[in-house]
């Protein structure tokens, strides 16, 4: 169901693959710059400042005029990312709106008896907006922390071995716990998205019947079970949060501490040891990336499954084909 779900998603991507797959270029160029750059200290730090000061001069007036296009290409790249993919997420969210709006309007009266105005209203507005976020913002942060991760692992162990063993023993551990707590969080973010439907009531139905006292009394009952599934869904937040923190700050401890015994044994050279912390830098900030996304993905799909479960609910009564 999950993978018929995730095509039916991918779908709405089509009109638009020109954007997507630029968006996705761009993405790809931001990491690259990204991982260049402590390479190219490497270089100056390693190589370059043995050579003669003529030598020096002529190089770094060319490494200079590079990075100055590496950083062109990276504001440029961020500009299209933030400026194009937001449009296109904005165009995938409108599309979405116009084919509930039609399929609500097809619907019976039986239908709208048994469903409150609030839980419509936040089909068409709240989830609709997380989606679209998740479609623009997922693909580009995955691409973003998978160009990242490896390629700073590929570097890494080009340089030593020793260090990059030590970066990356804490990845598989980092990664079960995330899995875990990832189901966690969906089902608690998905409980959030029932509760505060339920407790948005139309009140010009309460105001003819003169019923506010016992739908104050709802009212209470119904966010304090709102707030109850916030807590539960911070809880388990804070855990994937804190955790995956913890995380990454032991991979700078790690690498410090190989790295220093590393320097007083022989195995490793300083230079190598600073750009090794460099690249930690670039490796742990993608994790950080992934922590804010979660969230996203959370709220995002929950509010997917919701947007299609009004899309399954089947007219009473269906118009011919060639109905005029």
């Amino acid at each position: 169901k999950m993978s018929k779900n995730f095509k039916k998603m991918l779908s709405y991507y089509k009109p638009y693959r020109g954007i997507f797959w630029a968006d996705m270029f761009f993405a790809t160029v931001s990491a690259a710059v990204a991982l260049a750059i402590p390479l190219v200290i490497r270089y100056v730090t390693y190589t370059l400042v043995y050579e003669d000061k003529a030598q020096i001069m002529y190089q770094i007036k060319i490494i200079a005029a590079a990075l100055f296009a590496m950083v062109v290409a990276d504001c440029y790249s961020k500009f299209f990312i933030s400026n194009y993919g937001h449009v296109m997420g904005a165009k995938i969210e409108y599309n979405m709106r116009a084919e509930i709006f039609e399929h609500l309007q097809k619907l019976s009266f039986s239908f709208y008896d048994n469903q409150k105005v609030g839980q419509l209203m936040s089909r068409i507005t709240t989830d609709l907006f997380d989606i679209t976020e998740l479609m623009h913002h997922g693909p580009e942060n995955i691409i973003l922390s998978a160009i990242k991760i490896i390629g700073a692992f590929v570097i890494l162990v080009n340089i030593s071995p020793l260090l990059a063993l030590a970066a990356f023993i804490v990845l598989p551990f980092m990664f079960a716990y995330a899995y875990y707590l990832n189901g966690k969080m969906r089902r608690a973010f998905r409980q959030n998205r029932v509760k505060i439907a339920e407790i948005l009531h139309g009140i010009r139905v309460v105001k003819s019947f003169a019923n506010e006292e016992i739908e104050k009394k709802k009212f209470k009952i119904g966010n304090a079970g709102f707030l109850s599934a916030k807590k539960n869904s911070y809880h388990y937040m804070g855990m994937y949060n804190a955790g995956l923190t913890a995380f990454t700050t032991m991979i700078n401890v790690i690498v410090i501490a190989v790295g220093g015994i590393g320097i007083t044994r022989g195995w490793v050279n300083i230079t190598d040891f600073v750009t090794f912390l460099l690249y930690i830098n670039i490796f742990t900030e993608p994790v950080k990336v992934l922590i804010d996304f979660t969230e996203q993905f959370q709220n995002g799909y929950s509010g997917y499954e919701r947007f299609l479960e009004i899309l399954s609910v089947e007219p009473d009564i269906k118009e011919k084909p060639d109905a005029v």
